[in-house]
């Protein structure tokens, strides 16, 4: 078929593979008629005021801040005031409180607990102590949270203002994972997200909805594929086009094809290669001429030759690295939340609190 001969054919083909690929992939693309959502299922308490120092104002936006946080990072910021540890460690007693609860989502172990007693004595002797501890998924950040803490809440809660101090360290924490993970977060804003996160004590995970468009990275490489399943085909295609021209004009004892073929993956034309030209002959040596060998011998004095020096002189050997040695060291995790939380810092001696003024 003369069709099937001629290079147009092939960018006709092309084309139309284009065009039927898009309209396939319109054809399976999800409705997006629907606004996508992320559903918060299950419940989860925030913030436990035992003190009475909180107001509902601050405990009700502790509670949505984290909802929104927690849909987009799976992170979960726990605040709890109590009067007295109860003669317990206030780090340990934070610590109790994220396992308990399983703070934080199970996939990033992500949790924080800011625990205030306003009645315990700090290791500086002040009445009133606080810490903050985290997952093990944020251990290496734990000098961040001890810092905000510190530096937001101290002064509020010398003075007495727990709601204030509370309210303004919490803000802090949630500029910081904003920041960390790349995401706005704000009350009532829960978008759709690719992933979904359940906290460390399962009850309590998210559920997207709706069309979720694709990421950069899945949309480049569905472009590539494309791209590859349409050079296969194009391939095939013009093996199927020299295979019928090779069948009707170059099989054995035809004369020189009528029409002239335009190869583009198959039928290359191979140039035979010219015949190598004949070898120049070397012209003959000539004899030496001039003086002969007989001046000297090498058989003389050996001073001047090689014998000068020897390779078995002044050098360092390969052992002489033992002068120094490489150590290697680790670090050790503690357990938490969606799986364990480490201590981050508290009301103690040059520590989170400067000291009252």
């Amino acid at each position: 078929m003369k069709f099937f001969q001629k290079r147009a054919v092939a960018v006709v083909v092309l084309i139309l593979a284009i065009v039927a690929g898009v309209a396939i992939g319109q054809a399976k693309k999800p409705d997006a008629s629907g606004q996508a959502s992320t559903a918060i299922v299950g419940s989860y308490t925030y913030v436990y005021d035992y003190a009475g120092v909180l107001t509902d104002d601050t405990m009700e936006h502790i509670d949505a801040m984290n909802a929104s946080l927690f849909a987009q990072t799976g992170a979960q910021i726990l605040v709890d005031v109590v009067n007295s540890t109860g003669g317990v460690d206030i780090m340990d007693y934070a610590t109790d409180l994220g396992n308990t609860y399983g703070v934080g989502s199970a996939e990033r172990n992500n949790g924080v607990v800011m625990l205030l007693a306003l009645e315990n004595i700090s290791q500086g002797g002040l009445v009133g102590d606080y810490c903050v501890v985290v997952g093990t998924g944020l251990e290496n950040y734990a000098d961040d949270f001890v810092s905000l803490q510190s530096y937001y809440l101290e002064s509020d809660f010398a003075a007495g203002d727990y709601d204030d101090g509370v309210r303004a360290a919490f803000d802090a924490f949630i500029d910081w994972f904003a920041d960390f993970y790349g995401v706005t977060i704000r009350e009532g804003y829960i978008p759709a997200v690719r992933e979904t996160y359940s906290s460390g004590s399962g009850y309590y995970y998210t559920e997207t909805h709706g069309y979720v468009a694709p990421a950069f990275g899945s949309l480049v490489s569905g472009v590539v594929m494309l791209l590859v399943v349409l050079l296969v085909l194009w391939v095939i295609l013009d093996g199927i086009r020299y295979s019928r021209y090779r069948r009707r004009y170059l099989r054995p004892g035809m004369s020189r094809p009528t029409v002239l073929y335009y190869p583009v993956f198959w039928g290359r034309p191979r140039r035979p290669r010219p015949p190598r030209p004949p070898r120049t002959p070397r012209p003959p040596r000539r004899p030496p001429s001039g003086g002969t060998f007989g001046g000297g011998s090498f058989g003389g004095s050996r001073g001047g030759m090689f014998g000068g020096g020897s390779f078995g002189g002044a050098g360092g050997s390969r052992g002489s690295f033992s002068g120094g040695s490489f150590r290697s060291g680790g670090a050790r995790r503690g357990s938490f939340g969606g799986g364990s939380f480490r201590g981050g810092g508290g009301r103690r001696g040059g520590g989170a609190r400067g000291g009252r003024r």
